[in-house]
């Protein structure tokens, strides 16, 4: 590794696993170099992430909970159910490129022979990450081989809420959306910010660059400024979906909801050789 700034150190995370603690006037970052997640993002209002009170931090495994990045497909593969859902980024082993005042970090990962046997395209990922300011990610899709390719990505962020039942989501009012949830809630108001009152998986398309997390339980109120971000993902299981899914205690899905910064489904990239794709998310929390 490279020779760290003031601010950026090397840790291992709650599993014994290789990490990174970055902290700095935007606040404290946790990052895993398993797939270069983000487990933790603490800033002036508490900590802004979820985690899963079973989640294992496992080796070649995701954590329940943080910032685990979606890419080359966004949930189950279009073809191959036995692939894994979201694409594999985020369980390969990312190395750091960089290091920068701030502090900042860039992480790296590229495709190898057991990327390429489930996706056959080469590839660069670069995530960025920052505390000079404000918590910001900056990912960088690179397509570094000699054909063009189309992929889909997202920061499937967990946002700790308190009480799902009082977050509201506000920006996305009258956006063209898909929901896809199996037990979803029954007609809404989309001219309302979305409420969860039932199982939730809404695809919004066209999104704005800002969309805004209202945690009333929590007093606080977080604002995702994006950019190069044209979809939208909110989840949330409810305990029907919370108790199939590993990582989470009984009354879990109280407390997060999912608000993911993406390119999927008709927004998904498509790539030229040597064309790069940069998508950014500044997180910006208050008290209320």
């Amino acid at each position: 590794m490279p020779t760290f700034p003031p601010g950026l150190e090397a840790v291992q995370d709650p599993g014994g696993r290789d990490a990174l603690r970055l902290h700095g006037p935007g606040g404290t970052i946790l990052v895993a170099l398993l797939g270069a997640q983000v487990l933790s993002c603490r800033t002036s209002v508490g900590e802004l992430l979820f985690t899963g009170s079973t989640a294992e931090h496992a080796k070649g495994k995701p954590v329940r909970g943080g910032i685990p990045l979606v890419f080359p497909w966004f949930g189950d593969h279009p073809t191959d159910p036995k692939l894994p859902a979201h694409g594999f980024a985020r369980t390969q082993a990312w190395r750091v490129a960089e290091t920068g005042a701030g502090p900042s970090v860039v992480l790296e990962t590229t495709d190898d022979a057991s990327t390429r046997a489930l996706w056959p395209h080469a590839y660069r990922l670069r995530l960025s990450i920052s505390v000079a300011t404000q918590p910001t990610l900056r990912w960088e899709i690179e397509n570094r081989g000699d054909a063009p390719f189309r992929c889909e990505e997202a920061l499937h962020t967990y946002f700790a809420v308190g009480d799902v039942h009082t977050a509201t989501v506000h920006g996305l009012q009258g956006v063209p959306h898909t929901e896809t949830a199996k037990e979803p809630e029954g007609p809404w108001d989309v001219r309302a910010p979305l409420r969860f009152r039932a199982e939730t998986d809404r695809v919004f398309h066209g999104t704005p660059d800002t969309i805004e997390l209202h945690a009333p339980a929590l007093r606080r109120t977080v604002t995702l400024a994006s950019r190069n971000a044209r979809s939208a993902i909110v989840w949330t299981p409810w305990p029907t979906k919370a108790a199939r899914l590993s990582g989470l205690g009984p009354d879990d899905w109280q407390r997060f909801c999912c608000i993911e910064t993406a390119n999927c489904k008709q927004d998904a990239l498509q790539l030229a050789p040597g064309q790069r794709h940069v998508l950014e998310l500044v997180l910006r929390a208050a008290a209320n």
